[in-house]
């Protein structure tokens, strides 16, 4: 047996699987193309060779790191504007391990996985790679982020390339950056600067553990840029200190959101703990929020599957039909080129839900079944992650009714991440469900410190205003859905909601103005209302708030 040490290459025709669906004849072709024409000899003339087709796939090992860089780039810039043809290429270095038969190797597994997260188009490179290349030629790549790639150990870091006709805009597609800066204290005493630090360390630890956002620590800022900063300010009196943090482009400098919190500082830990969740929300929020536009120059097929899902997220801060339409489009891509990818299908899940939900219509069961497997999929795909546990509560409280089933995705959610603040909804709406409505209230009341800066607010009364009315408490659901309907104003489910809580708590007036403002507004979905899984008792709330249905 005979080991050596070589730049792998892994490559793959996107969409293959389909093509031979449609024209099977079109896809030999393709394959036959990339073998005489567009892959193998290019890779020969930059001292490639040839480890193993795949039919639609291949495994080449080169000389050296430039020479699989050349490869990559020259390919996929000849394929650029081909109308059938597109490649993934994911490249590592690694020992492979040859006898008469194969070739074995703990760094093609890495290649394989790196090729699954590049672009369509484009290539991916791995971290080793990258640190083998000349500083001009580091250049060309752009960082994108760490991966948690499948059945392997540790989070790689990957650099990115696209050929020059897909990187019109500035960016050329990197993924998103963060940086946080040192946080300052006021007054600079030992205590104070010892919890600023520890709001500065406990954030960064849990940015880093987002996908699709790169992640950078005051003392690389130096070096590093970034698309966005941290800043944050703690000043302390006595027992009361408040912590400001903002968000700013790095480019320009320009303060894109500011948040204030307050609270006794007299615990330090416990004054960290209780900040911790509000900041990393708003953190994750906020971020998602002004980073819509980044590529929107792409196309969507030629964003990666990490893309696509950033893409998606994106779409579901819009807060209208048509981006969260875009966004499911979005992950159906990102689930046809990995489907496996066990982030993607658990967004995906979600966002099916969510427009099922709003347009409140009865899906198929075999539909159904199929997210829940989906979802167990991507349990045992990412088991470290709060989001997916969310998503698969959410399955088990709004389509099995499963509260048992619920509470423990909730658990282990909150178990791998204490401050994460979107199972907060699941906790309230579970609550509800069991008619436990102070409860129901008392879940949301993290999102009240967030005020304007809530995207979600509307959703937030929307709920709050059918939790009090459940509950009989009518007129502060009347005054919750009149807050909540003049914000949307033009939102007829809105219209709807006040008609109901109007009624309900006697008043006349509004409800005549808000029957009459639904009258002049179309029939449509409208994401701040979401058909809920309530007792039977209560589903006259999904009765009156149903798209279809008149105002009372």
């Amino acid at each position: 047996m005979r080991r050596r040490l070589t730049t792998l290459m892994c490559a793959d025709l996107v969409g293959y699987s389909a093509l031979m669906g449609e024209n099977e004849a079109l896809a030999v072709a393709s394959v036959q193309e990339l073998r005489r024409t567009h892959l193998e000899p290019v890779a020969k003339a930059h001292g490639g060779e040839v480890l193993k087709r795949m039919g639609d796939g291949w495994i080449l090992a080169f000389p050296d790191v430039e020479e699989a860089l050349d490869c990559a780039e020259e390919v996929q810039s000849s394929l650029a504007d081909h109308e059938v043809i597109t490649l993934r290429i994911g490249c590592h270095i690694g020992e492979i391990v040859e006898d008469e038969a194969d070739f074995y190797g703990n760094g093609v597994n890495i290649a394989q996985r790196i090729e699954t997260e590049a672009p369509p188009g484009g290539a991916m490179f791995s971290e080793d790679l990258f640190q083998q290349l000349s500083e001009e030629r580091q250049q060309e790549l752009n960082d994108a982020g760490m991966f948690n790639l499948k059945n392997i150990a540790k989070p790689i870091r990957l650099y990115q390339w696209r050929p020059a006709n897909l990187t019109t805009a500035p960016d050329k597609g990197q993924l998103p950056s963060v940086g946080f800066e040192s946080f300052v204290a006021a007054p600079d005493t030992p205590e104070s600067t010892a919890i600023a630090q520890d709001l500065h360390d406990g954030l960064v630890q849990l940015s880093l553990k987002r996908t699709g956002f790169t992640t950078v620590d005051a003392e690389m800022l130096a070096t590093t840029p970034t698309d966005y900063l941290i800043r944050g300010r703690l000043r302390v009196s006595g027992n009361r200190a408040r912590f400001s943090m903002s968000l700013v482009l790095r480019d320009d400098m320009r303060t894109l959101w500011t948040g204030t919190y307050e609270g006794d500082p007299s615990d330090p830990f416990a004054f960290v703990d209780e900040l911790m969740p509000r900041l990393e929300g708003d953190v994750r929020i906020q971020t998602i929020a002004y980073d819509g536009e980044r590529q929107a120059h792409l196309d969507i097929n030629q964003l990666s599957v990490s893309e696509l899902r950033a893409r998606a997220a994106t779409m579901f801060f819009k807060q209208s039909l048509e981006p969260w339409e875009q966004g499911l489009e979005a992950l159906d891509r990102a689930v046809l080129l990995s489907p496996d990818d066990g982030m993607s299908l658990a967004m995906r899940a979600q966002s099916r839900m969510n427009l099922s939900n709003v347009m409140f219509a009865e899906e198929d069961p075999e539909v159904l079944a199929q997210l829940g497997r989906d979802l167990d999929v991507a349990i045992e795909e990412c088991p470290t992650s709060d989001f997916v546990f969310w998503a698969r509560g959410a399955y088990r409280l709004k389509v099995l009714g499963d509260l048992q089933g619920a509470a423990s995705d909730i658990a282990r959610s909150r178990e791998i991440n204490p401050n994460f603040i979107g199972v907060v909804d699941l906790i309230a709406q579970k609550a509800f469900l069991e008619g436990n409505y102070d409860d129901a209230l008392e879940a949301l009341t993290v999102y009240e410190e967030m005020g304007s800066g809530d995207p979600f607010r509307v959703n937030r009364l929307c709920f709050n205003a059918r939790v009090l009315l459940g509950a009989g408490q009518y007129e502060a659901a009347h005054v919750t859905a009149l807050e909540a309907a003049d914000l949307r104003p033009m939102d007829r489910g809105l219209q709807l909601l006040k008609a109901l809580a109007c009624k309900k708590a006697g008043d006349a007036a509004g409800l005549a103005a808000a029957r009459a403002a639904a009258k002049q507004l179309p029939k449509l979905p409208s994401v701040s209302l979401n058909r809920l899984a309530l007792p039977d008792e209560l589903q006259w709330l999904n009765d009156a708030l149903h798209p279809e249905a008149e105002p009372v």
